[in-house]
């Protein structure tokens, strides 16, 4: 590969803008007069200038602007009532209904009635904690994995009681902590 450079750079001439006389804006004294009936534009902008200046200082653009924004902020009250919320609930209901089979349809009308709702609302507030599963599940697991090698070992026969056992006690080991957990963070939520 040659590369060839030039030993002198080509010298450019001085970037000029030579814009004909007609195209250029007039200056003063090359500009037009008033037509019949035209305002000066300099009474005019000495006028503004008057009354901005005579205009108090303590009132601003920006404050009224906050005034006016504060002023129309002002949320419309929204009022979702108890029979606002069961009609919403039971036109969705239908609507979903109309889209499935029919064991389908009548299973969902028995869990949706009001009182079926009701208990399962409140067991899953109570009865259903996560950390309950949790610990029942984690020691049910360890403890029968570990009894049923210890039944193998020893040559008994396994008694599938003993999951309830273990569920049971790692359910009530689970709320215990979570209690715990509660007592002591209580003072970080207040």
């Amino acid at each position: 590969m040659s590369e060839k450079t030039p030993e002198q750079a080509p010298q450019h001439e001085a970037f000029e803008i030579k814009t004909p006389e007609h195209m250029a804006l007039p200056d003063a004294e090359h500009a037009e007069g008033l037509r019949a009936g035209e305002q000066d534009p300099t009474k005019q902008l000495e006028a503004a200038r008057s009354a901005v200046e005579s205009a108090p200082a303590d009132n601003t653009a920006a404050e009224n602007l906050n005034a006016a924004a504060q002023a129309s902020v002002e949320p419309a009250p929204t009022h979702v009532n108890k029979e606002l919320e069961s009609t919403s609930l039971s036109r969705e209901l239908k609507h979903i209904r109309g889209k499935l089979a029919a064991p389908d349809k009548a299973l969902s009308k028995v869990i949706h009635t009001p009182a079926v709702r009701m208990v399962s609302e409140a067991s899953g507030k109570t009865l259903a904690r996560p950390s309950g599963l949790f610990g029942g599940g984690l020691v049910a697991f360890i403890g029968t994995t570990s009894y049923l090698l210890f039944a193998k070992h020893i040559g008994v026969q396994y008694n599938y009681f003993v999951f309830l056992i273990f569920f049971a006690g790692g359910f009530a080991l689970g709320l215990l902590l979570e209690l715990v957990v509660w007592s002591v963070t209580r003072k970080h939520r207040a």
